[in-house]
């Protein structure tokens, strides 16, 4: 791959978190055909300039879980585990691997870089997070209730959602609020094995 194309792709790149997508490539390439458009993508992927990550999305070597999950699906938000772990409310979880919470069907994404699993939320539970450089992310009490949740439904975890998860630097008052917007069954779930 020719040295200004690759110089082209990482420039965009960088200023997009380090993901593109088709559209994008499209206009740092604008005015040559699809088929020489979709030479140089085979080109710099070949050349581990991007990778795929799914049809469509390109990222670089280096970018993040979290920015490819952002650009897959802007409306999804990184939750659970991934979260907890990076506020050091539980222990480590799989370094290449990332959850996020989204509204519709359950998808999980494999690349290079590593695993992103979306999962599927209602749209009454589709709250309590933070926008960032253009990646939502959970609170650390959402996350939280994220995992409560997820388990209650019969997810299993890295970690073991009742006695691995140190709940001292929660907020109560935050979790109660966000706990009414839970069914009645949930919450008495919640309030049997969880004392906050």
């Amino acid at each position: 791959m020719k040295s200004i194309d690759v110089k082209n792709i990482e420039k965009w790149a960088s200023e997009l978190n380090g993901v593109i997508t088709l559209p994008d490539l499209k206009v740092v390439f604008s005015g040559q055909s699809e088929a020489a458009l979709f030479k140089k993508l085979e080109s710099a992927v070949k050349d581990h300039v991007l990778i795929k990550v799914k049809r469509g999305i390109y990222a670089l070597p280096e970018a993040t879980l979290e920015a490819i999950s952002a650009r897959i699906n802007p409306d999804s938000y990184i939750s659970t585990g991934t979260v907890l772990a990076s506020k050091a409310i539980t222990g480590s979880i799989p370094a290449r691997r990332i959850q996020a919470v989204k509204i519709g069907r359950p998808r999980v994404y494999e690349c290079e870089t590593g695993i992103i699993e979306h999962l599927s939320i209602s749209p009454d539970l589709y709250f309590g997070f933070e926008s960032a450089n253009g990646i939502q992310s959970a609170t650390a009490e959402k996350a939280f209730l994220d995992v409560c949740y997820y388990y209650y439904k019969g997810r299993t975890f890295s970690f073991d959602p009742e006695s691995d998860i140190n709940t001292g630097g929660l907020k109560p008052d935050v979790i109660a609020g966000y706990l009414s917007k839970y069914d009645r069954r949930f919450v008495t779930f919640f309030r049997r094995i969880w004392k906050i």
